[in-house]
């Protein structure tokens, strides 16, 4: 294709005007050359200099050479890199810059391709020295001269020396190479890019791209002008070239960092010295690094601003530091320069590339919800790099991968390199990027790679900081240690991918891992230097070992025991709360890697648990043979007893291993004289209200829970509650850590004795407040006692000697009306206080708006932290043998009521399927309080408890089709039936519920076409793990859902 020439300036021309037109400006601040730790500053003038200087020494040594030739050049990292590269351009050469981290052979492989016949040594350690000397030494069958380039203190001595000229035009140079780099080598040799002058100009470029009106570039080179800059990157590195070339097309001078590793220490005197950086670009290792010690974070504090790139940046401490300073993620390579993004408009998107719509480039889908970058040749050449290191090329395919946000469109967070990505066995694919930062962040880590191309599994090798281990330790203590953090890596990977603690091994001293220059592992070079350890971890693959992650042993050798334990395993395995006993495996989920993962734990405990003479061998075919957890129970019983197992006995009145445990940690800690935690919960005998109360009596830091309810045979109330759900009942029945007081929250001191008033007082922590009558019939009047009671707990908590934290369980009602006032195809709610017109008309939920600012109203008279769970659509749970969908909703009446009609709607109009099930939701609502309980300071916040992952209704409505044996229908049509069965039949109308909510469902065929609600959740899901990890309302739950109302709809089919 017929590209158009750019216009551009060149460096060497740029540098010289400087040093006429302003010869005393700054140009770098520099370790001083004889202090290790002084600093001295070097004009513009004093950098023009020593280039002439250079370009003297390389035209006195050349010997007859004639033509463009290309200089090698390694040495210790200073700026004498800068000066030795636009020396060589005004000589007509080309720089090569060697990495000093490259192999022997990788050097040798440069030089060859690149027709180097020149090397210049700039080293001054005799550790560089050495290596250099090795590459003279495995070139010695190559001519190869090798010159000695002066030392820093000489190349900026003051004496001044005339111009050396560079009299060319830019076009006449454009496509001629200025400096040739190479490629990290991340995946083989590296490969050299040839930076033309083109190339560089494509940077100076960058100020003149156009951005949309009122947004900036997100470089912070053209934001600073002037302002120092903070530098530490080898200046071989393309970071070094950008630097080079900012400093002068933009006039942004730098502090160049000593040739040594940035400590928190070194920093610190940087940021504490007479000219310190007021900006940087920065790896996110080392921000890592700094973020992890007082010094290094009083030292960002200094700055207005960093960027980073070349890695993904672990997300706690990106939002840490952005909490300090404005941090922005940039693109860019060798072989492409910048691909510019425009600056975040939330600081909170820190991690994500916005692209500069004028700059052409596309997303292509890479599977797995990655997305590569891809650079088409641009009709211009003005900004594309890669139209000048790779011109013959239609386009470049940089192999770097990205997730988009998750509800903004054109954000892309970067996830790693294409060639990071794992191929097993199997062919199943992964990227193992964001499971080793999780692990590589133990401060006894220094890094970790994982492994599997080509094997069935995943394996782990990891790198320790040798330094910080402590004396005592062991291999197998460090493994135990870092466990934890395999364990959430483990979350980030893919089922499939998951690490055994049988496959993780251990580094040797000295073999440390290969690394990039900027940093990042060379993954096939350590699969070269540890090729006998990777493959004797898979020749252990049939030991059977106690894995790390499951920590709980059978209490004994009943069918009881030996069935809660493998339904404890089995649940650990699959990453879930419980498991239906008579659950089929393959149903569950358990995949081929899970099923080994099972066999092993069932060899152990054959072993060493029950310590059996002849421990039975458990294949991965006899576990899918026998399918069911009850299955294994059985057999695993006649391998310990010798025979069957007796009729199981009824679980019903005694209690569960899990509550055992947690009732046993709970008796301790009252023993130690631990007061632990108080809470208040009204509202507990709902269906919400004793989900919860049963997940905040899963955590034993809860000393004591006092139920306040207006009933006063509330306690009967509750254990019925419970007995019908299945859930813990002994802790009602059976300890005292539940106590229930009768209340009238409307009334003075909540309606109680002023002793209990007062206990309330001084020993609550938490408040949570769950009592509120669903009633969307009565007018707002109708809830005046709810809205009164929600003042009086907040006058006890504003009253509160440990000031508590409260709670309040609001609804979505408060900010549903715009799905009636507006048009388009999506309104995302923010975790925020609603104005009065996002409210319905409607008396339930403008009671739950009066009630939101009430809160805030408290919040900011108060110190304590008042947190509002804005709860949407909850579903029944998720046993299917206990508890069902409360059946005055609106959808059970929906399924009852299609079952009659034969006919069920094909849409809900403009509702989402964003639901949860109810006992899902509950420990969302909990994993809040216990949340919110850790922080230190008062705060007003707001959470939506609703499903992030949207389900597909039109998948689901067949499921529930079939079941009701009825034809799918639109909306429309389906309430028009609907109307016309309310008109023609009088009397009882129980199996078409429906009727009674006709009014709702003309709400929803008139809102059809209207914008749906999605309802932000990222306060939430900062708190939950829960909603984190959270599925969309899928065919398994849906059939849950059904099969309990089996009863209830007469005729149903599941």
């Amino acid at each position: 294709m017929q590209l158009s020439v750019s216009e551009g300036r060149l460096l060497t021309q740029v540098l010289d005007q400087q040093a006429l037109d302003s010869p005393s400006s700054l140009y770098c601040i520099h370790p001083s050359y004889n202090e290790k730790d002084d600093w001295v500053e070097i004009t513009i003038h004093q950098f023009s200099n020593a280039v002439n200087r250079l370009a003297w020494w390389i035209n006195g040594n050349m010997n007859g050479k004639i033509g463009q030739q290309v200089l090698a050049y390694i040495g210790t990292n200073d700026l004498r890199y800068g000066a030795f590269v636009l020396a060589c351009m005004k000589k007509g050469h080309t720089a090569l810059l060697l990495s000093t981290r490259n192999s022997q052979q990788a050097q040798r492989h440069l030089l060859e391709i690149t027709k180097c016949s020149i090397l210049v040594d700039g080293s001054e350690k005799s550790q560089l020295k050495h290596a250099v000397d090795e590459i003279e030494a495995i070139c010695v069958d190559v001519s190869l001269e090798r010159w000695q380039m002066p030392g820093v203190g000489e190349v900026f001595q003051s004496e001044k020396v005339p111009l050396f000229s560079h009299d060319v035009q830019f076009h006449d140079v454009e496509d001629l190479p200025a400096i040739i780099i190479h490629s990290s080598g991340t995946t083989g040799f590296p490969k050299p890019v040839n930076v033309t002058h083109g190339y560089l100009a494509t940077i100076d470029n960058m100020q003149t791209l156009p951005v949309p009106v009122g947004r900036q570039i997100s470089l912070n080179c053209l934001h600073h002008r002037g302002e120092v800059r903070l530098f530490y990157s080898p200046m071989f590195h393309f970071m070094g070239i950008i630097c080079l070339a900012e400093s002068l097309f933009f006039q942004t001078p730098f502090f160049f960092v000593p040739d040594r590793p940035l400590t928190p220490g070194l920093f610190s005197q940087i940021m504490n010295s007479n000219n310190p950086p007021t900006w940087g670009a920065l790896a996110p290792y080392t921000l890592e690094a700094l973020m992890n010690s007082e010094d290094g974070i009083a030292g960002l504090k200094k700055l207005s601003g960093v960027i980073y790139g070349g890695a993904p940046m672990a997300e706690a401490t990106g939002n840490k530091l952005s909490s300090m300073l404005r941090v922005q993620t940039v693109m860019g390579s060798s072989e492409t320069s910048y691909t510019p993004g425009l600056q975040c408009e939330d600081p909170a998107d820190w991690a994500y590339n916005e692209w500069v719509p004028g700059f052409d480039l596309r997303m292509e889908d890479a599977g797995n919800d990655l997305w590569e970058l891809v650079l088409p040749q641009s009709r211009t050449r003005q900004y594309h790099g890669i139209s000048h290191s790779y011109p013959q090329v239609g386009e470049y395919r940089t192999g770097d991968l990205f997730r988009s946000h998750p509800s903004k469109s054109g954000l892309w967070r970067y996830d790693g390199r294409r060639d990071d990505l794992i191929v097993l066995s199997n062919g199943e694919k992964f990227n193992p990027i964001e499971a080793e930062g999780l692990i590589g962040s133990h401060p006894l880590v220094n890094k970790v790679v994982i492994f599997g191309q080509g094997r069935f599994q995943a394996a782990l090798l990891v790198e320790p900081s040798w330094e910080q281990l402590p004396s005592s330790w062991t291999f197998d203590l460090l493994k135990r240690t870092i466990w934890p953090l395999v364990e959430k890596a483990n979350m980030a990977l893919p089922a499939y991918a998951k690490i055994f603690e049988s496959h993780i091994a251990f580094t040797s001293r000295d073999k440390p891992f290969q690394l990039s220059p900027k940093g990042t592992i060379r993954r096939l070079d350590i699969v070269r230097d540890y090729e006998a350890e990777l493959e004797s971890l898979y020749e252990r693959k049939n030991a059977v070992t106690q894995p790390l992650e499951h920590k709980n042993d059978p209490l004994g050798t009943d069918f009881l025991q030996i069935q809660d334990w493998i339904q404890q395993e089995v649940a650990q395995t699959l990453n879930t709360e419980t498991v239906d006993p008579e659950s089929d495996l393959s149903v569950l989920g358990m995949d081929s890697l899970q099923v080994i993962q099972l066999s092993q734990r069932l060899e152990f405990a054959e072993r060493e648990l029950f310590e059996l003479q002849k421990p039975s061998l458990w294949t991965s075919a006899e576990i899918y043979d026998l399918s069911t957890i009850s299955q294994l129970t059985q057999a695993l019983y006649g391998h310990i007893h010798g025979h069957e197992p007796p009729d199981q006995q009824s679980r019903a009145s005694i209690w569960s291993r899990k509550d055992k445990l947690i009732r046993s940690i709970w008796q301790q800690a009252q023993l130690l004289g631990s007061s632990g935690l108080t809470i208040a919960i009204t509202g507990t005998t709902g269906e919400l209200g004793s989900y919860v109360l049963n997940s905040i009596l899963q955590d034993p830091s809860i000393s004591l829970v006092i139920c306040l309810n207006r009933s006063s045979d509330a306690a009967k109330k509750q254990v019925a509650s419970f007995e019908q759900k299945e859930l813990s009942t002994p802790w009602l029945t059976e300890t005292s850590r539940v106590q229930f007081w009768t209340c009238s929250l409307d009334e003075r001191f909540l309606g109680l004795e002023s002793q209990k008033y007062t206990f309330l007082k001084e020993n609550v922590d938490i408040v949570l407040h769950n009592a509120w009558p669903v009633n969307f019939n009565k007018p707002l009047d109708f809830f005046a006692p709810q809205i009164a009671g929600t003042r009086r707990l907040l006058t006890l908590v504003g009253e509160s000697s440990r000031h508590a934290d409260f709670h309040f369980v609001s609804s979505v009602s408060s900010v549903s009306t715009v799905m009636s006032q507006t048009t388009g195809s999506e309104i995302e709610i923010a975790e925020s206080l609603p104005e009065v017109t996002q409210t319905l008309d409607q008396g339930y939920g403008e009671s739950k708006f009066v009630a939101e600012h009430l809160c805030k109203i408290a919040s900011d008279q108060s110190e304590s932290r008042i947190a509002i769970h804005r709860v949407g659509q909850l579903g029944g749970p998720t046993n299917p043998k206990a508890g069902m969908w409360n059946t005055r909703d609106w959808f059970p009446c929906l399924v009852r009521s299609s079952r009659t009609m034969k006919k069920i709607p094909s849409t809900l109009g403009p509702l989402y399927v964003d639901w949860l099930p109810i006992d899902t939701a509950a420990r969302i609502v909990t994993e809040i309080l216990q949340s919110r309980q850790r922080q230190d300071r008062p705060s007003f916040m707001v959470y939506h408890i609703t499903n992030p992952n949207l389900g597909d209704w039109r998948a689901l409505v067949d499921i529930v089709a079939r079941a009701c044996d009825a034809n799918v229908v639109p909306l429309a049509e389906w309430v028009r039936d609907l109307e016309l069965r309310v008109a023609g039949e009088a009397g009882d109308q129980r199996d078409i519920p429906a009727a009674g909510l006709l009014d709702f469902f003309r709400f929803l065929v008139s809102r059809e076409g209207f914008p749906k609600l999605k309802f932000s959740v990222a306060n939430s899901q900062m708190e939950s793990k829960t909603l984190r990890r959270v599925n969309p309302v899928n065919d398994h739950l849906m059939n849950v859902w059904l099969r309990q109302w089996k009863e209830w709809i007469p005729g149903l089919v599941v």
